[in-house]
């Protein structure tokens, strides 16, 4: 992997888009101070996202865009991008080309892009970490940078064989776990917090769900003796109440059969009476006879009238008076007489023809009397005769005549009452079947009253049981709820009768259930509801816990292992530049002393320099800094503290590379770079006037050294030394113009010396 192009458009002084091409070996970049030539490194420094202002030698974000000057407007953008060549694709990214873009707008707003399409600085950062490349490190070193590999404090240094060892990759994945533990052991806290906040709550819900439970099954025993109690009462008044039911329409069957059978027989009877009421014959002889019948009523009773007359009228003896008592006797019977008169009108009026005929005998034998009473006391034979003669010549004829006439009405009644009876016989069947129907019907009403009588009882027994289920089924609703009735009717109906005891019994079990209903109280129907809520979030915090907990050793042991695996690549990595830089220091100083050392932690400890000290100081300090020095004490320390440099020229005998001068400052970087190249290619190299101190000397076994190590890694060097120019393979001029752009002239060198040796 090798960096093939560089595009820089609108970014600092390269207002143009201005193209620089690369091949594996050396790149110089010369021109003239101000040109423009540090730009080009600031450029990849910024594509590979630094985010360091004062390190791009600016003092906001907007200042890497082109601000313009006299001749030429500022611009709104910079774009810059950088190609690498990828075909033998050493790291397995699955690329062969690879493209980073960064642009900046002025207001503020910027994009990555890797291949074109948009990106994260952070998806940026780890490929540059997978292939070796880092933009703080070795691989770029500005212009003035030189110097702070060896005045860096030991800590810094430590991050420069870091990257150098190629345990940059781990340590970010051990930084990562490091964070993610952190997270973990803060969400472990929240989660312990959290699970002590609801435990008080939990254990409170437990108790009173364990009410509730025990309520529940009070309940439910409650329930289902009510069930028991209450089916069997319901099922008792069901049962009878179908008993009832079909008994009443038997009766009630039984009813209308015997209404139909009188309602027959009534019309049975309605007709033969009618029919028999109808006949011409018992029609026209009734009417004869009632018409006889007055006729003599009219007869006899005048018959009657004239005999008291008569008898009123008859002397008695002169020779003496009559008795008393006979007297009275004779006053009675006339009394009697006068009375029966008065019946007998009434009832001609009346119409009632068997009882005037009754009262007619008794008025005919009451007038005997009267005669035979009152003979003895009138005169002689002769007298009597007389008065007779003289009597009839008054009323005797008459009463002959009546007699006489009443005779003739009684032979035309016998007559007529014979043909009566031949009628009656002739009709006797018709009334003997016509009572027997009226018995017939009696016999029947008697059952359809007797029927009547129990469908009425049967109706108000059934009124009586409607009303008592009815009452039973309402209690039934408010004991057992909306559905409790249905329950019931599906509940078994039982196989015996309950007894009076049996029901009392279960009363009182009812009655118990319901007291101790009573002392455990009333519970929220809610509290179980949130009591699982809480209980389901009680065991989620527990295993959540318990999952943390296994990630916090799982962590902490990848931590661990990480320590040592860096631990064990750093050391072996430090050994190697540690003998390359002894071997560089000697070739640039042409002998002399160079060593590099590993600081342990306690040496750290014992004199560090105060701004390291502070910034632990305010890590420390910090709620997170806390956490994560708790953190760090429990791991493994398997990471040294920092790199520590000794360096000694020829024929000098110093102490500390604080004392070396600006030129051996420089010499002594370089060879320190040189061999973390050496130990540790990175796939380019820019060096931004890094020889600037060099004398001619200096500069030359410096080239040389370059030239050495162009076959491990590319080099894009900005420089004004003529034996660098010599090594390099491309050479780009980069000039300014009074417009204040950069432009940028290049020479192949190959090219130039073929032109030259013509």
């Amino acid at each position: 992997m090798f960096l093939e192009k560089l595009e820089l458009n609108g970014f600092k002084s390269f207002a143009h888009k201005t193209t620089l091409e690369f091949k594996p070996g050396i790149t110089a970049i010369v021109g003239p101070n101000g040109s423009g030539k540090s730009n080009i490194a600031d450029a990849v420094r910024w594509v590979l996202g630094e985010q360091s202002i004062k390190l791009l030698r600016g003092k906001k974000s907007e200042d890497v865009i082109f601000s313009g000057s006299d001749k030429k407007a500022r611009l709104g953008m910079a774009e810059v991008s950088l190609y690498f060549n990828n075909e033998k694709d050493k790291h397995n990214l699955g690329m062969s080309e690879i493209c980073f873009t960064r642009k900046l707008y002025r207001n503020g707003e910027s994009e990555y892009l890797i291949n074109k399409q948009r990106s994260r600085l952070t998806d940026i950062q780890m490929l540059l970490t997978k292939v070796g490349i880092a933009r703080t490190s070795y691989s770029i070193i500005g212009q003035g940078m030189i110097d702070l590999f060896l005045l860096s404090t030991p800590q810094e240094r430590k991050e420069l064989f870091e990257e150098a060892s190629g345990v940059k990759p781990l340590q970010i994945k051990r930084q990562q776990s490091l964070n993610k533990l952190e997270r973990t052991e803060e969400n472990l806290e929240t989660a312990q917090i959290q699970l002590q906040e609801i435990t008080p709550r939990l254990n409170s819900l437990s108790r009173q769900v364990k009410k509730l439970e025990r309520r529940a099954e009070v309940e439910l025993n409650l329930k289902n003796i009510q069930q028991k109690y209450y089916a069997s009462i319901w099922h008792e008044i069901d049962k009878d109440r179908k008993v009832k039911d079909e008994k009443l329409k038997k009766l009630v069957s039984d009813q209308e059969k015997a209404e139909k059978e009188v309602d027959k027989l009534q019309n049975e009877i309605a007709r033969l009476t009618k029919e028999s009421a109808k006949s011409e014959n018992s029609e026209k002889l009734q009417s004869k006879y009632q018409e006889i019948l007055e006729e003599r009523i009219k007869l006899s009773e005048k018959l009657a009238n004239l005999k008291i007359k008569n008898t009123r009228a008859v002397p008695v003896k002169k020779q003496g008076d009559i008795p008393p008592d006979l007297s009275q006797r004779i006053i009675e019977l006339l009394d009697k007489l006068d009375k029966l008169n008065g019946l007998i009108k009434n009832n001609i009026k009346n119409r009632d023809w068997s009882q005037i005929e009754k009262l007619f005998t008794e008025q005919r034998a009451v007038i005997d009397k009267l005669h035979n009473l009152t003979r003895p006391f009138r005169g002689s034979s002769d007298q009597a005769h007389k008065t007779q003669s003289e009597s009839t010549c008054g009323f005797g004829q008459e009463i002959n005549d009546l007699e006489n006439k009443i005779k003739e009405i009684d032979k035309q009644m016998e007559e007529v009452q014979a043909e009566i009876k031949r009628e009656n016989e002739k009709n006797k069947d018709e009334r003997s079947r016509i009572w027997k129907l009226q018995q017939n019907y009696q016999v029947e009403q008697q059952n359809l009253n007797q029927a009547s009588n129990q469908v009425n009882s049967l109706r108000i027994e059934l009124a009586r049981l409607e009303t008592k289920r009815d009452d039973l089924e309402q209690e039934i609703e408010q004991e057992l709820g909306d559905n409790g009735l249905a329950e019931i009717k599906q509940h078994p109906a039982p196989t015996q009768t309950m007894t009076e005891d049996e029901k009392r019994t279960m009363i009182t079990e009812i009655g118990k259930l319901k007291h101790q209903l009573e002392l455990i109280g009333g519970i929220d129907p809610e509290v179980q509801k949130e009591y699982e809520e809480i209980k389901v979030r009680h065991e989620f915090l527990s295993n959540q816990i318990n999952d943390l907990k296994k990630s916090i050793e799982s962590l902490e042991e990848l931590i661990n292992q990480l320590d040592e695996t860096i631990k064990e690549q750093f050391e072996a990595s430090f050994k190697i530049i540690n003998q390359e830089f002894q071997k560089y220091f000697k070739t640039l100083f042409g002998g002399g002393r160079a060593k590099l050392t590993l600081v342990k932690s306690s040496a750290e400890s014992e004199n560090p320099n105060l701004e390291t000290q502070n910034s632990q100081l305010e890590i420390q300090n910090s709620e997170e800094g806390q956490k994560m020095q708790k953190i760090k004490s429990r791991l493994k320390s398997a990471v040294y503290a920092g790199v520590d440099i000794e360096a000694t020229p020829p024929g000098k005998k110093l102490k500390s590379i604080n004392m070396l001068s600006g030129g051996e400052r420089a010499l002594t970087s370089v060879a320190l770079i040189c061999a973390i190249i050496s130990a540790n290619p990175s796939p380019f190299v820019i060096l931004d006037e890094v020889d600037a101190a060099f004398d001619e000397a200096n500069s030359i076994r410096f080239a040389d050294i370059l030239e050495e190590l162009s076959h491990k890694s590319q080099f894009i060097i900005i420089t004004h030394n003529r034996a660098t120019m010599e090594k390099a393979d491309i050479l780009y001029g980069v000039t300014m113009g009074n417009d204040g752009v950069s432009t940028l002239l290049s020479l192949k060198l190959e090219s130039a010396e073929k032109y030259t040796n013509r």
